[in-house]
């Protein structure tokens, strides 16, 4: 038994299995063949920025000091 690939220009709501198909174990994949553009977002971000102005640093030594 060979697979069917089958290209579908304008998808249809449901897509029929062929008898020599049905009640048995299949693989169906179905995978769009044009790209969507992505989206993309204006405006302020989703996160919150914190604004500092100074970034204190320890050392090394003083990150791994025993209390």
């Amino acid at each position: 038994m060979q697979p069917i690939r089958q290209i579908i220009q304008d998808a249809p709501d449901y897509i029929p299995v062929p008898l020599e198909f049905r009640h048995r174990p299949i693989e169906f994949i179905l995978w769009p063949l044009e790209e969507t553009s992505p989206t993309i977002e204006t405006g302020e971000p989703q996160f919150l920025i914190a604004d500092v102005e100074d970034i204190i640093m320890p050392s090394r030594d003083e990150r791994n000091a025993r209390k």
